[in-house]
């Protein structure tokens, strides 16, 4: 869209913000979908992935997903602590993010604001998937960051063609065997930390 040609990324992420309300049923939608999801396939998946030679998972995230997105300190220790999280841990914490964004205290407790189901769906995704490269040394699962990419859920207002953003994850699948496990990367790039 040309709207968007002199807009920076963040004048980009305003106008998306702007354009879009999050609502309590969209917000569990988002759970289920890209948290739940990712976890049901992964679940379904695993018997084959454990039988391969070199079984990798690419569990697409995103730079919401980074804790820094996270105002209480405590929320992002716990989520940030992967050796103590359980799965079960992990799903209060969820139910009690959806009771929060229900009546209206998510920012209060310092959830994230501003898309804030998908920055939780997504902060979801990289713990469970850095608990899932604990219990599984033998698999390689990491998170990817395809980019600001220019598709139906950024309503096109993205940097990135979809096949740029399918680049950068295509990257993570393809890197060397043996490589590193429980990772984040962006665009293509490991990042030190998912905080």
């Amino acid at each position: 869209m040309t709207k968007f040609n002199l807009m920076d990324r963040d004048q980009r992420l305003e106008w998306l913000w702007r354009n879009c309300r999050e609502t309590y049923h969209a917000a569990k939608e988002c759970l289920q979908t890209n948290y739940y999801g990712t976890k049901h396939v992964i679940e379904a998946l695993l018997p084959l992935l454990k039988a391969s030679d070199d079984g990798r998972i690419v569990n697409i995230s995103s730079d919401f997903g980074l804790l820094r997105h996270f105002r209480n300190e405590d929320l992002k220790q716990v989520l940030n602590d992967v050796g103590n999280l359980t799965e079960e841990r992990l799903d209060e914490l969820l139910d009690q993010f959806l009771r929060d964004f229900k009546v209206g205290t998510a920012e209060a407790r310092g959830w994230p604001v501003a898309f804030a189901a998908y920055k939780v769906s997504k902060a979801a995704v990289n713990a469970y998937s850095r608990m899932l490269a604990a219990k599984q040394p033998a698999l390689r699962v990491n998170c990817a960051h395809p980019g600001y990419v220019k598709t139906d859920i950024t309503l096109h207002s993205g940097l990135l063609a979809p096949e740029e953003g399918a680049s950068n994850v295509v990257k993570v699948a393809l890197l060397p065997d043996g490589g590193v496990t429980g990772a984040f990367f962006e665009e293509g790039n490991e990042l030190a930390s998912f905080v």
